[in-house]
């Protein structure tokens, strides 16, 4: 099995964010700066009847200015400090390599971010079609009933979980299918899953019709024969390199 993430496709988008930054930020001074002409420079004496509408636009360059420099500054960081690995989805897909379970058919697609799918912590890639991953290391006493979460706190009181692992889970499956769809793949069937980095015995889960499957990820290969391995020969290898190809664009 194949564990990659897009490193090449994720520089990318760092480069372009930085070059799209630059150019606001050239803007952004260039407005800011006739902004300020504009406020210290009168061209127009005070008494003519445009004056204001003068004064307005140089207040609207200046602000104008001030928020694309702003923004040029937030694209910049964001540019620098884009997470180029996930480091829970790498340790999940070493686990599975470790089991030799996946041949050279399936791809670990991991820390995946691209325009008009989000970010996804992982997609498995095979012949039964793609799995999501939600991957979690938390650690204590869960309760999963439908969608619902609840987790123990130290007073052992059971109060709603800080996230909503389903919801997200959800939230990813549906982003990639939607995002195959439009590539024309909508044929390709998309699985979800949440799972546990921690064992057993520091994540314990107590579940009630889970909405999207759970698991640890010891027992990983195990509890995805009931859905995801139910059948590993839903669609040609043709379809399984098309959507790799498209996740690592």
């Amino acid at each position: 099995m194949e564990n990659i993430a897009p490193v090449r496709a994720l520089n990318r988008r760092s480069t372009q964010l930085l070059q799209i930054a630059f150019i606001v930020l050239a803007v952004g001074i260039l407005l800011a700066v006739i902004g300020a002409l504009f406020q210290t420079i009168l061209l127009i004496p005070r008494t003519h009847p445009l004056f204001s509408l003068y004064e307005f636009a140089g207040g609207a360059l200046l602000v104008g200015g001030v928020i694309a420099i702003l923004a040029a500054i937030a694209m910049v960081i964001r540019a620098f400090t884009r997470r180029k690995e996930n480091d829970l989805a790498l340790i999940t897909g070493d686990v599975l390599n470790q089991t030799n379970f996946f041949d050279g058919r399936y791809s670990y697609i991991r820390n995946i971010n691209r325009p008009g799918l989000g970010y996804i912590d992982a997609v498995l890639v095979g012949p039964p079609g793609a799995l999501v991953f939600r991957i979690l290391d938390d650690t204590g006493n869960f309760a999963n009933e439908g969608a619902n979460w609840m987790k123990q706190n130290g007073q052992g009181e059971w109060v709603p979980y800080r996230i909503n692992p389903t919801k997200q889970a959800i939230d990813d499956v549906q982003h990639l299918r939607d995002h195959l769809t439009k590539k024309r793949l909508e044929t390709v069937p998309v699985f979800g899953v949440i799972v546990f980095t921690a064992g057993p015995n520091m994540a314990q889960v107590a579940e009630q019709a889970p909405v999207m499957p759970i698991s640890h990820l010891h027992t990983l290969i195990q509890n995805l024969g009931k859905e995801y391995l139910a059948n590993t020969d839903r669609i040609p290898q043709e379809a399984v390199t098309a959507v790799r190809r498209l996740l690592l664009e």
